[in-house]
């Protein structure tokens, strides 16, 4: 049976993969049509009943300032919605051309580079309760464009009355246009499209390393939300994946990640293990369940060897605690008095 991923884009509209797997994008002059359609189907019925895991907040992976890291359901417009610029933007400044096809595990720009921080339009003083998460959904900003707006803030010590820069979402900011994608890149990325991955084994999600959780799923004191868990362990640690899947993102485009491996499985689900050392595996690779993938380092915004791992659900990340089996307890062994450990 072909597997077919969907996710809402807007009130009632649901987008789906074409038959190679791929994710379809709208073009310019069907913007309209779209528009219309949403606005006539957002008034027809109720809400349909939601899974458990529907009922998470979908969170996009932050691939960092102007960035964006596409997952299952996304559209040029959609993304461009999101990020508050216009669609032809995003088209400029990745080189695509019609029909404006994107993958799962690319990673577009949308908004130009620049050496500056983002403009700013208004300047917020920090009141009691207040984290940065807040104003990023208050503003209506990508966290990511919050902390490039304020160098050398630190979101674990915001104080009373402190200021902090909102930037600017003016879609109207000058554009050039980017390079022509890799065609080698676009190739392995239409490979893996196409790729259907392996079915989901019986014994569900294995633990990729073994070590000591020491950041958990959700929210953390400092504000900032952990949409995986990050797990302590050695580094040049085996990284072994989770499930059998197909490599739809394997590099360090995105900064804060480091060196990043993203799976994607039957039935929907991905799976993301970040700051790795090495990285063994490439797009359209079709893995195993439990094969070495990486291994384990200290590359991105981590100061120590970890591996930061997620599982989602299309978008919605998910607490991988509670798809993983129990951690196994260290083994035990009896030393007879007068014995030598061996």
């Amino acid at each position: 049976m072909e597997e077919r991923a969907s996710s809402t884009t807007g009130p009632g509209i649901v987008t789906r993969k074409d038959r190679t797997g791929r994710v379809p994008s709208l073009r310019p002059r069907l913007l309209a049509a779209w528009l219309l359609l949403t606005a006539a189907v957002a008034g027809c019925g109720g809400p349909p009943a939601r899974e458990a895991w529907q009922r998470s907040p979908a969170r996009d992976m932050d691939a960092g300032p102007g960035r964006h890291l596409v997952m299952p359901g996304d559209t040029v417009y959609g993304i461009a919605r999101r990020y508050g610029v216009d669609p032809a933007t995003i088209i400029r400044l990745n080189g695509l051309r019609p029909p404006y096809t994107i993958y799962v595990g690319q990673v577009l720009r949308v908004r130009p580079e620049s050496p500056a921080p983002p403009r700013t339009t208004r300047v917020h003083r920090i009141r009691r309760g207040e984290t940065l998460s807040h104003l990023a959904v208050r503003y209506r900003v990508p966290l990511g464009m919050l902390l490039a707006a304020n160098p050398g803030l630190d979101p674990r010590r915001l104080r009373v009355g402190q200021a902090v820069h909102i930037p600017a979402t003016d879609a109207r900011l000058a554009v050039r246009r980017a390079p022509a994608p890799d065609p080698a890149a676009l190739a392995r990325a239409r490979r893996a499209a196409a790729t259907p991955p392996p079915p989901l084994s019986r014994a569900g999600f294995l633990w990729p390393v073994e070590g000591r959780v020491i950041a958990r799923f959700g929210r953390r004191a400092s504000g900032l939300e952990n949409d995986g868990i990050n797990i302590a362990a050695p580094e040049g640690t085996p990284v072994r994946a989770a499930e059998g899947g197909v490599v739809v993102y394997a590099g360090e485009a995105i900064p804060a990640f480091g060196r990043m491996v993203i799976l994607r499985h039957a039935g929907g689900w991905l799976t993301a293990y970040a700051h790795n050392r090495t990285l063994l595996v490439t797009v359209g690779d079709v893995v195993r369940r439990g094969q070495v993938i990486a291994k384990v380092g200290r590359t991105g915004a981590v100061d120590r060897p970890q591996l930061h791992f997620q599982i989602r659900r299309g978008r919605r990340p998910v607490d991988p605690l509670a798809h993983l089996p129990p951690p196994r307890r260290p083994r035990l062994v009896a030393v007879r008095a007068g014995s030598a450990a061996q």
